[in-house]
């Protein structure tokens, strides 16, 4: 199957989960993840889902799925063990133009869900087209051990940095240049090791007559915070 990667914007978009058991579950949680509000259609659902629903995290109906479940939806997902009711969402889905996903069925599918690793705002995807979903969770299993925790509080500190680089001159003709160099800089052994004193004298360098004092100043503030919060509740 060919495919056009892409990432959607779930968030605060109702989305459609067809089938309670396991696999659906875990479909759920990675809508939930993305902020999406989903809803649930089965007759059967995991203690997990039904906590969830319980506490109001989805909204849960307890039928069988028919085409109205789709009315307002903007993507749909199938996770049943029935070929009927999966060959349903997906006719269903696609006739009202919506992407739709049958697990473990690419001729089904509009989209294939590929396998993910997320360390806060970074997402890395791996997919294989559907040809071998085995390769891609062992390349994305791979890649976890490359790409650990650290990625996430290490990218909030560049989004920080350009934050306030692009707040003073945006659209200069240097950016590109300064971001690659913070990049390549040891910024990321420095958030590893929660070095502030060593972060805020490599910033005070790189950003040296790009960002006035008080706004260094800030930013090493908002480094702090980073830091702190995300390593002390690992």
């Amino acid at each position: 199957m060919k495919v056009y990667p892409v990432f959607l914007n779930l968030d605060g978009k109702p989305c459609l989960v067809v089938g309670g058991g396991a696999v659906g579950e875990r479909k759920v949680a990675d809508l939930l993840v993305a902020g999406a509000r989903v809803t649930l259609v089965s007759r059967e659902i995991t203690p997990t889902l039904e906590a969830m629903a319980a506490r109001g995290e989805i909204a849960y109906r307890r039928e069988e799925f028919s085409p109205e479940h789709l009315q307002g939806m903007i993507l749909a997902i199938a996770a049943t063990n029935d070929p009927d009711t999966n060959q349903a969402v997906s006719a269903a889905a696609q006739a009202r133009g919506l992407p739709v996903n049958v697990v473990d069925q690419p001729a089904l599918c509009s989209f294939i869900v590929p396998a993910t690793i997320r360390r806060g705002d970074l997402t890395l995807a791996i997919g294989t087209g559907g040809r071998s979903p085995a390769l891609a969770k062992k390349l994305r299993q791979d890649l976890e051990h490359i790409f650990g925790p650290e990625y996430g509080p290490y990218l909030e500190v560049l989004g920080a940095i350009r934050d306030r680089v692009l707040a003073v001159r945006r659209d200069h003709p240097d950016n590109l240049k300064l971001f690659t160099k913070i990049v390549a800089s040891p910024l990321l052994p420095l958030v590893i090791d929660r070095n502030l004193a060593g972060l805020t004298g490599l910033l005070a360098d790189l950003l040296a007559g790009v960002l006035p004092p008080a706004m260094l100043g800030e930013l090493n503030n908002e480094v702090a915070a980073i830091l702190g919060i995300v390593f002390n509740n690992r």
